[in-house]
């Protein structure tokens, strides 16, 4: 977009020194008087245009999605649906922010399937020295032509979906959106503890194969670094000393160490039976798998106050979020696959984030990105720089707070 008028920036600047050194060399005091503050004044120039561009609309965004589409195929596939819901989100976007009178135009390139990548064919598309945002892609396996890419072309790339830890290190142009749910640990450690350390807290056992144990150390970790007392115990000993460790006057919070529907469901007909709630207060708190709980859970969670932490949230109760996926089948006459995430809400949320972003800071946004603010659908975004020479990663953090009273609050942070 902005990449020749940089070029013809640059190339006035060495003009000036030119003539300022033919200036010099003449001895002509009068003369060099005049180009210098003739130069001043086109740096000063310079300076006044470049802080405009944080607050003027671009004239035109070029965007790149590269997705595996698999074109070659006439039967898609799971991740080729998932890769047109993406893109059908992205489309969305672009339609509500051209109604708003933004110019976008949208090129979308097929990276081909997993065992017949195109992506050196797509980096050599003459569109992508044009972009000023590439989207993609959608495979882990395909990152590393384009990051070579945007980094010889000073061109930022968003790449979606891969959760590949250090995935931003030493390339100052990437933004990466998801990321793995370990690194979300620290925070809701600290979080918890600011808000919950006055509370009574058990750890239950379940004696799951699939135990979330990296989760659960990291967590009674923190508590004893913090002086934050606990309880353990195993679920098999729930008749003989749950009600012994329950506290009347509290807030109890149960935080079982299986992430799995079946297990929870076992919890929870137990603490039904023995009808606890009558007399205590009980907090069920869990990992992001619980989102992915079937309907038959999910009045178990309301009634004991599921919370958990995510990257990632589809709010079904949301009016907003009814409203996109109403628009989405109607749009294109099919719903989005039913994953986690829900791919077309990604797709939306990205792509608005960063194109607001665009349409608002120019191509200076990389230095007001952490600014940029955006009420996503369903993924939160707060993009940090970690050293210098990095790129950027997603830090947000949902908090799900399942309510008896039937809601459903999201907190991001």
């Amino acid at each position: 977009m902005r990449r020749y008028e940089d070029f013809l920036i640059f190339k006035l600047i060495i003009l000036h020194f030119a003539r300022l050194f033919v200036i010099l060399h003449e001895n002509n005091k009068d003369n060099m008087k005049r180009i210098l503050f003739s130069y001043l004044l086109f740096i000063a120039t310079l300076f006044v245009a470049n802080a405009q561009e944080y607050v003027c609309n671009t004239e035109k965004i070029n965007v790149a999605v590269i997705m595996p589409f698999d074109l070659d195929h006439n039967v898609q596939s799971t991740e080729s649906k998932k890769a047109l819901d993406f893109y059908e989100g992205i489309l969305m976007t672009v339609d509500s922010l051209k109604k708003a009178g933004v110019n976008i135009y949208v090129q979308a390139l097929d990276e081909g399937s997993a065992t017949a990548s195109k992506i050196q064919s797509v980096v050599q598309h003459p569109f992508l020295k044009e972009a000023d945002v590439i989207i993609g892609p959608g495979r882990g396996a395909d990152i590393a032509p384009l990051t070579t890419f945007a980094q010889n072309y000073h061109i930022p790339l968003v790449v979606p979906f891969a959760n590949t830890l250090n995935l931003a290190n030493g390339k100052p142009y990437v933004f990466q959106c998801n990321t793995q749910h370990f690194t979300h640990y620290e925070k809701v450690f600290k979080r918890f503890v600011k808000h919950h350390s006055t509370e009574n807290v058990l750890f239950v056992d379940m004696k799951d194969r699939n135990q979330k144990e990296a989760f659960t150390a990291g967590f009674t970790k923190h508590l004893q670094e913090n002086a934050v007392p606990y309880k353990y115990i195993e679920f098999s000993d729930f008749d003989d000393k749950l009600t012994e460790m329950l506290d009347s006057t509290r807030n109890n919070i149960l935080v079982p160490s299986s992430a799995s529907a079946h297990f929870f469901d076992m919890l929870c007909m137990k603490l039904d039976d023995m009808k606890l709630l009558d007399k205590y207060q009980l907090q069920l708190i869990g990992t992001p798998e619980w989102q992915t709980f079937p309907k038959k859970s999910q009045s178990a969670m309301y009634k004991y106050k599921a919370t958990f932490f995510t990257s990632f949230y589809n709010n079904n109760l949301s009016s907003r979020t009814r409203n996109f996926m109403e628009r989405f089948t109607n749009n294109f006459h099919h719903e989005q696959y039913g994953s986690y995430p829900r791919y077309g809400e990604m797709g939306h949320d990205i792509s608005a984030f960063f194109l607001t972003a665009i349409q608002r800071y120019g191509n200076k946004f990389f230095n007001r990105i952490q600014q940029h603010d955006y009420n996503s659908l369903q993924l939160p975004m707060h993009f940090v720089r970690t050293a210098e020479g990095n790129g950027f990663t997603n830090q947000a953090t949902y908090i799900i707070y399942y309510r008896n009273t039937g809601d459903v609050i999201l907190s991001t942070f």
